[in-house]
């Protein structure tokens, strides 16, 4: 059975003693009255690169979140645990040691941080980003698969490394596809987020010129950020997903001997197969 830290509960009553006040007074007290009764939770979450920048848009959107929360915890709880053993299986890893999954509200920086808690890998769900239970069974299948990936390197992996990023997010994509499967082809991108339908389309219809200017720019720095994070490529956001997904599916390998690679045999496998594409 995976195991499942729940705080959702001290959010609500966080929310119930707020609802009331301004959103500036609600904001200043979501420390004192939610953070301080989480504090490691938080310290964990914040190390591992979430950030409050979002903290305001909760805070005003209160009422929404509470509804998403409301409906995601019951169903994100049965997601993990039916979700979870299949990832595991389908990589071909042992039962333990397994990650830890905590159900939280985040201030809309992430919408699931994989990071650690001590000496434990742990995957922080935020809530305030729940939006139905099809697109949470292919998040959280494609961001266990990470963290059961951490497990088996028993390291933190590479950032800033497009090379590395490639193999991680294609292997992800890739047990999301298997575990998770006949969902929309943009579902394993997008986790049934809306305003994307022309995203998938567009980057088949790119494909030529997306693998050439990658394969250009791999090493650049900021190439990372460019494909994978906030950066754009002709006005797209996370093109290189796309890319890895292609890119990790054509070394055609199982998954269990993908998830068993060291990280530098991860990254040649990356470079042979990018050259290989067209």
């Amino acid at each position: 059975m995976p195991r499942i830290v729940d705080i959702l509960p001290s959010f609500e009553e966080y929310a119930r003693k707020t609802f009331v006040d301004s959103p500036m007074v609600r904001e200043s007290r979501w420390k004192d009255l939610y953070e301080s009764a989480n504090p490691e939770i938080f310290e964990a979450f914040y190390a591992g690169q979430g950030d409050t920048v979002g903290k305001s848009a909760v805070v005003r959107e209160l009422t929404i979140v509470r509804d998403r929360v409301s409906e995601g915890g019951p169903v994100l709880h049965r997601v993990i645990e039916e979700v979870e053993p299949a990832v595991r299986d389908v990589l071909g890893l042992a039962p333990t040691p397994d990650p830890l999954h905590v159900l939280m509200v985040g201030p809309y920086s992430v919408n699931v941080l994989v990071g650690s808690m001590g000496d434990e890998v742990a995957v922080f769900h935020c809530l305030e980003w729940f939006q139905s239970e099809a697109g949470s069974r292919v998040l959280v299948a494609h961001e266990d698969a990470h963290a059961w990936h951490r497990i088996v390197l028993g390291a933190v992996p590479p950032e800033s490394d497009a090379v590395w990023t490639t193999f991680s997010e294609g292997l992800a994509t890739l047990v999301s596809r298997q575990v998770v499967a006949d969902r929309p082809e943009e579902d394993y991108f997008w986790f049934g987020h809306e305003g994307f339908e022309d995203w998938l389309p567009w980057c088949v219809e790119h494909r030529a010129e997306l693998v050439a200017r990658f394969r250009d720019e791999l090493d650049a720095e900021g190439t990372a950020d460019t494909f994978f994070g906030s950066g754009l490529v002709e006005k797209r956001w996370r093109v290189g997903y796309y890319l890895a997904d292609l890119v990790v599916g054509a070394m055609e390998r199982t998954l269990p001997e993908l998830v068993a690679l060291t990280v530098d045999e991860a990254r040649d496998a990356v470079r042979e197969a990018l050259a290989n594409l067209t």
